[in-house]
């Protein structure tokens, strides 16, 4: 049964957050926040404004059997709510976070799904107790997983069987049924096409105290169709405050189903939101990719079998397994070649972006202004509150107890000194 009085904690979560962004609404202020967030009737009747739309480009790197790197990109399609809307899914998503812990907890999955949960420990921790895990249990076969388009492929209908499974219900209450229609037929509008429909720079647009009046938002907007739907029925929005939750509460049988069978024949089952990951011993193998297979396919997900690791450890491994963004052979745990690369790749165009600049200020070249910046940008003389990545690698050295990551960033001095000079 659902709690007539919301939790305080509920109203805070969705008040604790200040959204500095531009949208098509401004941000409420404390009182005008709690009248709506916790009011279910308000909830039902409120009108949601489409998602704005972003495209984040991330360059890949992958070093192919020959030993050669193959570049490629992959395209995030970020979308974030208007700022009454995200009130609205902080608050919501806190209720269902509070229950789908107790769930968790009734069937001992504490362990076995560790994204988007506050557990007080990094990518690096849970890596590490994977790595510490297969060393311990070896021979065994590290089996890694990974789901195609995870958050564009969940079906609308399990999703919303397993939202109403969750609080106990025969069907969704009102208030949460709004919150389910809004974030499933989705509504989103591409930033960069509003701007330039209605004719706002960029400049101008951080100047506004929203990105168009209503009267605007109908006339341009939604006259001019750049209003996307989506009637696909399936799929929810990246970068929503709920859509991680749900996303989780969504596979919420199928890690009961793969944590039982793990721990049926002494293996290892984690879960970070799409990357799977399996332990088991020779014999298993065969069953567990069946398994796999079968239970994402009930739930209309498919597995990108091209993606999926195999990893033989007796103790070493045939080839090293990635995971979370570190790597393991059986002896040594390593950073991945391609976040490594990523890193000197940025360097190089950090620096090089002030080397070609013209001269400033009596013909004092750019650089030399800057290079105090950059030092401790790309090297370890970053100040304790500044982040670089030498700095995060030092961590993850210490964290790890692996020297060997350390080494592998033993030239980023030259490099960076080399580039400094040209």
């Amino acid at each position: 049964m659902r709690e007539k009085v919301p939790p305080r904690s509920a109203l805070e979560a969705a008040l604790q957050k200040r959204r500095g962004y531009k949208h098509f609404d401004v941000p409420l202020n404390a009182k005008e926040c709690e009248r709506l967030v916790s009011d279910p009737i308000a909830v039902s009747r409120h009108a949601f404004f489409p998602f704005l739309r972003l495209d984040i480009v991330r360059p890949r790197i992958k070093r192919l059997a020959s030993g050669k790197l193959q570049k490629s990109s992959k395209v995030r399609d970020i979308r974030y709510a208007a700022h009454a809307d995200a009130a609205i899914y902080a608050y919501y998503n806190f209720i269902l976070a509070d229950l789908y812990e107790r769930a968790l907890a009734q069937a001992g999955l504490q362990e076995e799904v560790i994204a988007f949960r506050p557990l007080g420990r990094s990518n690096v921790d849970f890596a590490k107790e994977a790595f510490d895990w297969v060393a311990s249990n070896t021979p065994c076969v590290a089996l890694g997983f990974d789901v195609k388009d995870f958050f564009g492929s969940l079906d609308h209908s399990l999703l919303k069987r397993a939202w109403t499974r969750l609080l106990a219900e025969s069907t969704l209450p009102v208030d949460h049924y709004a919150v389910y229609r809004s974030l499933t037929r989705h509504a989103s509008v591409e930033l960069i096409e509003a701007r330039k429909a209605l004719g706002i720079s960029r400049t101008a647009l951080e100047k506004k105290e929203r990105i168009c009046e209503a009267s605007e938002f109908r006339s341009v907007i939604r006259a001019g169709g750049l209003i996307r739907v989506n009637g696909s029925g399936k799929g929810i929005p990246q970068g929503s405050p709920m859509s991680a939750l749900l996303s989780n509460i969504y596979m919420l049988n199928f890690d009961k189903e793969m944590s039982e069978a793990a721990r049926y024949v002494g293996g290892y089952y984690r879960r970070y939101c799409d990357d799977i990951l399996v332990v088991v011993k020779t014999e298993n193998v065969a069953d567990f990719k069946r398994l796999v297979e079968d239970k994402l396919a009930r739930l209309m997900l498919t597995m990108q079998a091209a993606k999926t690791l195999e990893c033989v450890f007796t103790p070493l491994a045939d080839k090293p397994l990635q995971y979370l963004g570190l790597v393991f052979d059986g002896s040594r745990i390593l950073l991945r070649s391609s976040g490594v690369a990523r890193y000197y790749k940025k360097m190089r165009a950090g620096v090089r972006q002030h080397t070609k600049a013209k001269a400033m200020d009596g013909g004092t070249p750019l650089v030399i202004q800057r290079q105090k910046r950059l030092l401790q940008q790309y090297t370890e003389h970053a100040p304790e509150y500044q982040r670089s990545y030498p700095s995060y690698v030092k961590r993850v050295s210490a964290a790890t107890g692996s020297p060997a990551i350390v080494r592998q960033l033993r030239h980023h001095r030259r490099r960076f000194k080399k580039l400094m000079d040209e």
